[in-house]
C-alpha cells in the first residue's frame, strides 16, 4: 500500500510555478522575522505553502488523505491545463478560455479562498454562527425520526478537526450560488511585463477582507507574473503603478511567506508603500 500524502498545498504547485524564475525557482520572504530565508536562497514551489497533513482526517493510527488526493487534487489538475492554454495564448486569442473555463476559474478562486490558513478564523466563526442545517449538513428529518440530541451531535462535530478539515473543501461548494445573483462580468487582462514576480500565502485581493463574497464581490486575482483574473469593470491594460499596486497588497496582506524572484523589489514596494499609503485599507482603495 502506498503512504498516505502529507504535503498538502493550500496554494497548489502549479499555480507557484507561474511565479518563478526561468529556473523554476524563488526566495521567500519571512513575514514574521522581516527577512528574506536563508540570506536569499532559492527555493522550488514544492518547499513552501503547504501544511502536513492538512487536509487528512486522522483517527488515532490511521489517516485518510482522499480529500487532498481525490478532491483537492483532482479540481488543481483541470484548473492546471486551463492554466496552461493561458500562459500559451495572449489577449488576442481571448486567452484561449471558454464560458465553461472561466466558470472553473471562478470556483478555483472560492477553493483557494477557503483553503489557505488567511481565512481559517474565518471557518470557525461560521461554524460558531451557523447550524448544520443551514451549512446543508443535515437533514431536517432527523429530528423526527431519531432521539440524537442535534445540540450536542453538532457541538461534538464541530470540535472534530477532522470536520474543520471538511469544511474548507465545503464551503466553496455550497456558497457557490451565490454567483447567480451578481452581473459584474469577470476578466483576464495581461500585467506590464519585466517586473519580478510576486505570490504570497494569501494571493486573493479584495476592496474588504471582513465583508467579502468570494462569488459575488469585485476582486484580483493573479494568475501569474504576466496576467491577472478579476471581476469588475473592464479595463485594456494594467499600467505600472497598478502592477505595483497589486503586488504591494499581495505582499502586505500575506500571514506567514512571500515568494519574490528579486529580492530588491520588495524593498521597492515598502518604499511605495510608505511614501503613499502606510496602510493596506489606503492601497486597497488606490
Amino acid at each position: 500500500m502506498n503512504e498516505p500524502s502529507w504535503r498538502h498545498h493550500y496554494i497548489p504547485e502549479f499555480y507557484l510555478d507561474g511565479f518563478t524564475s526561468d529556473k523554476g525557482m524563488f526566495k521567500i520572504y519571512d513575514i514574521k522575522t522581516k527577512r528574506f530565508k536563508n540570506n536569499g536562497q532559492d527555493y522550488s514551489p514544492r518547499s513552501h505553502f503547504f501544511e502536513k497533513n492538512g487536509n487528512s482526517w486522522i483517527s488515532g493510527n490511521l489517516i485518510d488523505d482522499k480529500q487532498e488526493t481525490r478532491y483537492f487534487s483532482k479540481i488543481d489538475n483541470n484548473v492546471a491545463k486551463i492554466f496552461r492554454r493561458i500562459n500559451n495564448s495572449n489577449a488576442q486569442d481571448k486567452f484561449n478560455v471558454t464560458d465553461d473555463d472561466t466558470a472553473m476559474l471562478q470556483y478555483f478562486v472560492g477553493i483557494m479562498y477557503w483553503r489557505i490558513p488567511t481565512n481559517y478564523t474565518e471557518i470557525k466563526n461560521i461554524l460558531k454562527r451557523k447550524e448544520l442545517k443551514e451549512l446543508g449538513l443535515i437533514s431536517n428529518k432527523i429530528d423526527i425520526y431519531s432521539n440524537i440530541d442535534i445540540k450536542e451531535f453538532e457541538d461534538k462535530l464541530k470540535e472534530d478537526k477532522n470536520f474543520f478539515k471538511m469544511m474548507k473543501f465545503w464551503l466553496p461548494n455550497i456558497s457557490f450560488s451565490e454567483i447567480f445573483d451578481c452581473s459584474t462580468p469577470l476578466h483576464i487582462i495581461p500585467f506590464i511585463k519585466d517586473f519580478p514576480a510576486v505570490c504570497s500565502d494569501n494571493p486573493v485581493i479584495s476592496r474588504d477582507p471582513t465583508r467579502f463574497r468570494v462569488y459575488n464581490d469585485n476582486f484580483i486575482f493573479p494568475l501569474n507574473d504576466t496576467n491577472v483574473f478579476f471581476r469588475g469593470n473592464k479595463i485594456k491594460k494594467l499600467n505600472r503603478e497598478t502592477k505595483m499596486l497589486i503586488d504591494t497588497i499581495t505582499y502586505k496582506q500575506a500571514l506567514e511567506f512571500v515568494s519574490c524572484t528579486d529580492e530588491k523589489y520588495l524593498d521597492q514596494l515598502d518604499f511605495f508603500y510608505a511614501k503613499n499609503f502606510g496602510s493596506v485599507l489606503k492601497v486597497r482603495m488606490g
